[in-house]
């Protein structure tokens, strides 16, 4: 199931310095440079219609019958007073709140000034 979600997200990705990773058990991380957040919000719903389009079975499961999946998306300008665990921070704040609402959504917020 991981590996179907992880070649499915790095299929979507539009530009060769795009990048998906996993990033802990069932967390994956899109590093997307240079892209505001209108352009990850994109990528995100496109990520997120790939996947379902998968429809892989999610048994035994209270979240519903296909996987799907709950995004944070955060974006920042960096600069060298911001410390880059800002970023991750913010995304993962977006990711359960994402989680909380409700499953298979999208929460975003900047983790700076700009994007």
């Amino acid at each position: 199931c991981l590996r179907d979600i992880a070649q499915a997200m790095a299929g979507a990705l539009e530009r060769s310095a795009d990048l998906v990773a996993r990033y802990g058990g069932e967390e994956f991380v899109c590093i997307l440079p240079a892209t505001p957040v209108g352009g990850a919000m994109h990528l995100a719903e496109k990520i997120q219609g790939v996947v379902a389009a998968l429809r892989i079975p999610h048994h035994f499961s209270d979240a519903g019958a296909i996987v799907t999946l709950s995004m944070g998306v955060a974006s920042t300008f960096p600069t060298s007073a911001e410390d880059p665990q800002t970023l991750l921070q913010k995304a993962d704040e977006m990711l359960y709140a994402a989680k909380k609402g409700g499953r298979n959504c999208i929460q975003c917020q900047l983790a700076s000034d700009g994007g």
